[in-house]
């Protein structure tokens, strides 16, 4: 039980009592032999995050497999991916079965059955284990999984297709934080709109605590002793508890009692799966129940990101309400120019030019924060050292909750290629390599590698522009929304407060408040309500509620008019379960907004519903058509029928993207408000939540749309298409896209070739030798050549030998570059530059460990490690037809670093212990 963590008060794991399990990876990827059969490659092994299940099973369980998107279009068939993962899969002596899917992934666990001889065929056959074998003793049953983590008996009231949804919450990205008492698991009613007056289960936009609970300060104190990097104690964090999930916000002003144990207090709709027989209201985990399930695990953190950035969707919404296209023009004008002043505005009469440049270079990549993020593998996300930002994910239509994108992405921080080269001290990452060489004493006005690195920094900012139509709006932020827990706010009110005052006022002054009229809105952002306009207030009850977005309870209202619905519901069908809100305050922007009626648009058109399937059978009219599994066919039938739903999203997990994508044709071609293009994105919000709702597209409405949606493309999108484009009707007028795709392109060839002016590459007649950086090598040659003389000649003997091995290795890097370079495309890019940085690294490491393997065996030198680098310095100078190449500074950054600080004088010698997390006060570049 280790593993679940919380071990402090244990007997066990003494030593380490903050250590849990379930960290290491095992991960494979599908693909097709020669002879077109699915089959699957195991991944190495990676240290990286971790879930519930991996912690209370065990890393080695579990198998994540991914499948490229190729796969789920082009599969022979809706049903191949379905059949192929419905069987078992041997892997080393274990038997492996399929247990859920989502988006892209598909998961299998490790099962007690096991492998024998078929003595009629000659195969292997799967069986069940033998009473009293390792396996039956040692490992879990498919069934088991099932019924420890939501009993088909227990939630019998659930949809199959919602039963089958939930193991989500499982596989969730998370780190445990503390276990409570199941008696401090307790109950609290959701608020309910005023305006619901039928019976059963109101509508999720009439639930006005939909997804959020209330936690006490004990809890949100011991959460801030538990993770060392949150800046200050949480208003709110998302969390798994039990079979609950969602948000807990801080619950200020309760009694003392209620403050000596931490205490949760969950909501109907939060508890997702039951634990318990009895009502919610009495019991929601029982006394004894299993600890991983009275175990926090805690998912992310409340924290205020200011300010936040604009998608397309956002862009066109506020464009279509009214909002002028000269305000996204001036926008994206001086925002790029302002990111590149600081990159290119180095001065040498400035003696804080290079500090500044370093700083913003450091600030361009995110560069400590991603070195935080690396070092505290497996809780980033919990921490706070990463966020779901929707627009870093622009194609991702859908918000990871349960973090497998960001998973993924910190597997791959993890591997090694995204670290320093240790035997180099090359770093992996482009701005890491630039601020390396400038706290060196390099500067871009004479180092050739520095200035090309620091070109592509630049560069790399404008591509950002110029693809993705990234930039930050003044006076706007985003974070967690919560219900207001007093019920204080007026309708239409929100309270937006930040612990620090990092917001700015319309005066340009900072402060932690936002005041007066703003517009709010989430993703996805489709039709004309999903952005509203409401009014930013300050209340003192909710003085201490920081870093979230607090939204009225009360009935949100349009022109006086009653819209029976909660705030979030109206801003792309959010809730309060950990969605996030942007704001924006900038009074050009708030100005020109003209509100949309909601009542004509947050509403779903009824022909929706009549081009979608939805699958309705009951877990009780499941188990009464699936026969209870006693015999081995009868354990085979029921893990298929259970499949079917576990793994129900290998069936059209692509119209996601596909409704989307016409989404956005429709409103080009249409307009944005036309009854057609509102149709199809409520069409994509259906199937978005499809997985859990059990909805999908009829194949005969599919076919319809497609065949009218799917020819043609956007010229602003997708320029280089050689096909037709959808035409926009004349009487629409430009649209949004359009112009700002024209004006970006054009400001952003502009910056480029203000980036060529001050980073162009340099002529090799004016590439002159550092040096400071062949100073080593020279002064050693001299010496060597005087011993020689004087009849001493090992010193020259051993020089000569570092020449030949060095010679050697440059040799080596070149050809293997000119071999690449030979196969590529033959485009501007070598093929090594496009190689996958994985493979990059590989490479560039192995011709470090060889650079610096040999020659053995010197006596005549006290650092050959700097004679070698500064000779390779010096002979790629040389010989390199442009007086450089990133030869010498692959092989050997670090020494040359160390010899250009040493040269420069005043130098201090860093443990790599402090050195990553030096920053420059911000006080002294002012």
């Amino acid at each position: 039980m280790g593993g679940i963590g919380c071990n402090q008060h244990e007997d066990f794991c003494r030593d380490d009592p903050d250590w849990y399990g379930g960290r290491v990876h095992f991960t494979a990827r599908l693909h097709r032999d020669d002879k077109k059969q699915l089959g699957l490659a195991l991944d190495r092994p990676v240290l990286g995050t971790s879930n519930r299940f991996t912690r209370r099973f065990g890393s080695r369980r579990f198998i994540r497999v991914r499948i490229p998107q190729d796969f789920l279009r082009n599969s022979n068939g809706d049903d191949e991916l379905m059949a192929y993962f419905k069987r078992p899969f041997v892997i080393g002596s274990g038997v492996f079965r399929a247990f859920y899917a989502k988006e892209s992934n598909v998961f299998l666990f490790r099962t007690n059955e096991e492998i024998m001889r078929d003595t009629m065929s000659g195969g292997l056959k799967v069986v069940q284990p033998a009473p009293g074998s390792d396996a039956a003793r040692s490992e879990h049953s498919f069934m088991h999984l099932v019924e420890w983590h939501n009993s088909l008996e227990l939630n019998s009231e659930q949809t199959m297709v919602k039963w089958a949804a939930r193991f989500a919450l499982g596989l969730s990205n998370s780190v445990p934080g503390i276990r409570l008492k199941a008696a401090n698991v307790r109950f609290i009613d959701d608020i309910i709109c005023d305006a619901f007056n039928g019976t059963g289960k109101p509508p999720s936009e009439m639930q006005m605590t939909d997804g959020c609970g209330l936690a006490n300060r004990a809890l949100m104190r011991a959460l801030e002793a538990r993770f060392s990097h949150w800046r200050e104690e949480p208003t709110a964090f998302q969390t798994r508890i039990g079979g609950a999930k969602g948000l807990q916000c801080v619950h200020h002003d309760l009694t003392p009692a209620e403050e000596e144990e931490p205490i949760v207090w969950l909501r109907p709709s939060q508890v997702k799966i039951k634990h318990s027989p009895h009502t919610l209201n009495n019991c929601v985990i029982p006394e004894g129940a299993d600890p991983a399930l009275l175990t926090v695990d805690v998912l992310r953190t409340s924290r205020m990101n200011t300010p936040a950035r604009l998608a397309i969707e956002t862009i066109t919404n506020l464009a279509e309400n009214g909002v002028p296209y000269s305000y996204f023009v001036a926008l994206f004008n001086t925002r790029l120019a302002e990111r590149l002043d600081r990159l290119l505005a180095f001065d040498d009469q400035d003696p804080k030019s290079m500090q500044r440049l370093w700083n913003a270079v450091a600030r361009e990549g995110s560069v400590i924060t991603a070195r935080m993020a690396r070092e505290a593998a497996g809780i980033a996300r919990a921490a706070g050292l990463v966020s779901r930002d929707y627009e870093d994910e622009l194609e991702d239509e859908d918000e990871d909750e349960d973090g497998l994108d960001d998973l993924d992405k910190a597997l791959r921080e993890q591997s090694s290629a995204w670290w320093e080269d240790p035997i180099s001290g090359c770093p992996s990452g482009l701005e890491e390599t630039c601020l390396t060489l400038l706290d060196s004493g390099f500067t871009p006005q004479t180092c050739p590698v520095l200035r090309a690195k620091l070109m592509e920094v630049a560069k790399k900012v404008v591509k950002t522009f110029r693809t993705r139509y990234r930039t930050a709006v003044p006076m706007s932020c985003s974070a967690f929304i919560v219900p207001d827990p007093y019920g204080v706010l007026g309708p239409n009110e929100i309270q937006v407060k930040c612990f620090s005052p990092e917001f700015i006022d319309h005066h340009g002054r900072h402060t932690n408040i936002v005041l007066g009229d703003v517009l709010v809105t989430r993703h996805p952002c489709k039709v004309p309500s999903d952005v509203q306009k409401v009014k930013a207030v300050s209340h003192e009850k909710l003085r201490h509620h920081y870093n979230v977005i607090v939204v009225s309870t009360k009935n949100h209202m349009y022109h006086g008019k009653q819209l029976d619905r909660h705030l979030a519901s109206l801003t792309g069908g959010g809730d309060y379960d950990g969605d996030t809100m942007e704001v924006f305050w900038d009074p050009q922007l708030v100005g020109a907004f003209k509100e949309p009626d909601p009542r004509k648009f947050a509403v779903e058109p009824p022909k929706v519903q009549q081009c979608l399937i939805k699958n309705t059978e009951s877990v009780t009219a499941f188990l009464t058509r699936v026969p209870p599994s006693g015999a081995r066919e009868g354990m085979e039938y029921k893990i298929s029928a259970l499949q079917d739903y576990l793994l129900g999203v290998l069936r059209g997990s692509v119209y996601v993207s596909t409704y989307s994508i016409w989404w956005e044709k429709s409103t080009y071609k249409l307009g944005y408000s036309h009854e057609e293009t509102i149709f199809l994105a409520y069409m994509f919000c259906a199937i978005l939540d499809g997985s859990k709702t059990g909805v999908t597209v009829n194949p005969s409405a599919f076919k319809e749309h497609r065949a009218k949606w799917a020819p043609g493309r956007l010229d602003w999108k997708d320029p280089d298409y050689d096909g037709p484009f959808v035409k926009r009707s004349e009487s629409l007028g430009k649209f949004i896209m359009d112009t700002l795709s024209s004006q970006v392109h054009s400001i952003c060839e502009r910056e480029r070739a203000r980036i060529d002016k001050y980073l162009g590459p340099m002529d090799s007649e004016i590439v002159k030798l550092d040096e400071d950086l062949a100073r080593p090598y020279l002064l050693a040659k001299q010496h060597a050549a005087e011993l020689k003389k004087d009849g001493q000649p090992a010193k020259w003997e051993e020089l000569q030998l570092i020449q030949l091995h060095v010679q050697d290795i440059y040799k080596k890097a070149h050809s293997v570059r000119f071999g690449l370079r030979s196969k590529g495309s033959g485009g501007s890019k070598s093929a090594f530059t496009e190689m996958p940085i994985e493979k990059r690294q590989d490479i560039l490491r192995e011709q470090s460990k060889e650079f610096h393997a040999a020659p053995e065996g010197l006596r005549c030198f006290d650092d050959p490690t700097a004679i070698k680098a500064s000779y390779a310095y010096y002979y790629d100078h040389i010989h390199h037809k442009q007086g450089w190449s990133r030869f010498p500074w692959n092989v050997a950054m670090r020494a040359l670093c160390e010899i250009k600080a040493k040269a420069r004088g005043g130098s201090k010698t860093l443990s790599g212990d402090f050195y990553p997390w030096m920053t420059i006060s911000s006080a002294y570049l002012r």
